[in-house]
């Protein structure tokens, strides 16, 4: 009983005193996790650019080696080695419903104002078609619906994640505003 008494005693620092240094850190501590998330929006737009210069890159790259001379050559060995190519209307269906399903994922995550979810997939999926279509027509023929459909659904996510990011930004600056210096 007398630790008791003794504790009660005992002089306690100035709760109000405690409390101002805790929310100096804590005020601290949200600054710099806003400017850290800030920082991370910033490169996530910027990732969607990389996207759409690798994309564009390796549809030069695509057009080139479809409208190069040795290609025919190659097709034969294909053709030998894998068979006869896909028919052009089995890729073009195939095309569509890629081209649809990325089309309504963009859309669903815009309309649910969900993060964006840009990763490198969203280039890989519509280059994939690249070498179906040189394998199916050695012409490059079908090069301008493959890039046509690659650079819209790139630029539609690029441009969902760019609104995403300003928002958020908008958000943080606002709030960085309403913390105590």
């Amino acid at each position: 009983m007398s630790g008791h008494v003794i504790e009660q005693i005992k002089t306690k620092p100035a709760t109000a005193l405690d409390r101002g240094v805790q929310d100096s850190f804590a005020s601290n501590r949200c600054r710099e996790e806003l400017a850290r998330n800030i920082d991370e929006l910033h490169a996530l737009s910027r990732r969607g650019l990389w996207g759409l210069l690798m994309f564009l890159m390796v549809s030069a790259a695509a057009l080139y080696l479809s409208q190069m001379e040795t290609l025919s050559l190659i097709h034969l060995q294909l053709k030998e080695i894998f068979g006869p190519p896909p028919p052009s209307d089995l890729l073009h269906v195939a095309l569509a419903v890629s081209w649809l399903s990325g089309f309504v994922l963009i859309l669903g995550r815009r309309g649910a104002d969900g993060k964006p979810g840009y990763n490198w997939c969203n280039i890989a999926l519509p280059t994939a078609f690249y070498p179906l279509y040189v394998f199916s027509d050695a012409t490059g023929g079908y090069f301008p619906a493959v890039f046509c459909a690659g650079l819209v659904l790139l630029l539609l996510e690029h441009g969902f994640a760019v609104c995403y990011a300003n928002k958020v930004i908008r958000e943080a600056t606002e709030r960085l505003k309403r913390l105590p210096q």
